[in-house]
């Protein structure tokens, strides 16, 4: 299944949303590589978690602020401070491992809701890339969980890479309820711009329509497969767990593009 217009690149930007909790170091270079692959520019943009600022404002932080943050009082400077030094951190971070690539990567500072996805400065052909944090206890917590609900409900694609992530050869994969799926178009184009083939698996188990995707089901379709890189079809997640993506991912260990939407079954143009 490919798609007939020459796509030299699928996406013109990559832009790493840092949601303060460090994110993988081997996701975080895995990302960069990919963009190297894809011929894309690199941005990174760390998120002042502006609902917090103001909650370190509030009377109730100076009840329970010595329990919240370890080494002081937890007020809105503490905080402040901690983020400027965070986001140093991940400046240094990124453009030491573009630069040992040959890339050159932007960065700044958004102030916005730590499980958003909306920055100021997004553009067209942009693909926002998620990098999940090293630590367990931050992947479950604040502000964490509650973006990876953000990305399960968004219409744009984003692209999860799993703390754990294996960079190799192999095809793009993408799995889909039906063959007219959100993501087919696009998993074409990423598999013709890296230069991998593309490999359609469907969501359903043993072809039954409406059956709900599971992690057994994607195991037993993918058994003895080496892929890159998975696109997922949002209209696939089940209801009840629609960030089933994150456990994929996290299993397979390999980037996974979810994309398309929810609520009208369409991906983006």
């Amino acid at each position: 299944m490919t798609d007939p217009r020459p796509s030299p690149r699928a996406f013109r930007r990559l832009v790493i949303g840092c949601h303060g909790e460090a994110g993988s170091r081997s996701a975080l270079e895995a990302t960069v590589r990919l963009a190297r692959t894809m011929e894309s520019q690199l941005l990174g943009i760390f998120v002042e978690d502006a609902p917090l600022l103001e909650w370190s404002a509030s009377p109730l932080t100076r009840q329970v602020g010595g329990g919240v943050r370890s080494g002081g009082p937890f007020t809105p400077e503490t905080l402040a401070a901690d983020f400027a030094t965070a986001a140093a951190m991940m400046r240094e971070r990124l453009a030491r491992l573009a630069g040992g690539v040959g890339l050159t990567a932007g960065f700044r500072v958004a102030r916005s809701s730590g499980s958003s996805l909306d920055f100021d400065g997004s553009e067209p052909g942009d693909l926002l890339v998620v990098v999940e944090p090293t630590d367990p206890m931050a992947r479950l917590s604040y502000p964490f969980a509650g973006l990876l609900q953000t990305i399960a409900k968004a219409s744009t694609p984003v692209l999860y890479m799993p703390h754990r992530v294996l960079q190799r050869r192999g095809p793009v994969v993408a799995i889909a309820r039906r063959p007219d799926d959100p993501g087919q178009r696009l998993a074409a184009e990423v598999a013709a711009t890296i230069g991998e083939d593309l490999l359609s698996v469907s969501a359903s188990a043993q072809g039954e329509p409406g059956h709900p995707l599971s992690l057994p089901d994607v195991s037993r379709a993918l058994s003895g497969v080496r892929e890159r890189l998975l696109v997922l079809s949002r209209p696939a997640l089940p209801a009840d767990d629609p960030c089933l993506f994150a456990a994929i991912a996290a299993q397979r260990m390999v980037p996974t593009l979810v994309a398309g939407s929810r609520e009208n079954g369409t991906s983006p143009a």
